[in-house]
């Protein structure tokens, strides 16, 4: 629930940043980037964790 709500809200700022940088790629490249850094960060830890 915490990774949903951490998602939602990064792909917000993404939004909001790729906004203000000017043109609508950018708005698109920066929610994506959001949307999906709080899952690659959960994954990359339990692939370490595993790895140990």
């Amino acid at each position: 629930m915490i990774l949903i709500l951490l998602s939602l809200i990064m792909g917000f700022i993404g939004l909001n940043i790729g906004g203000m940088i000017g043109p609508e790629i950018y708005i698109y490249l920066f929610g994506i980037v959001g949307v999906l850094s709080p899952g690659l960060f959960v994954l990359e830890k339990l692939y370490k964790h595993i790895e140990k």
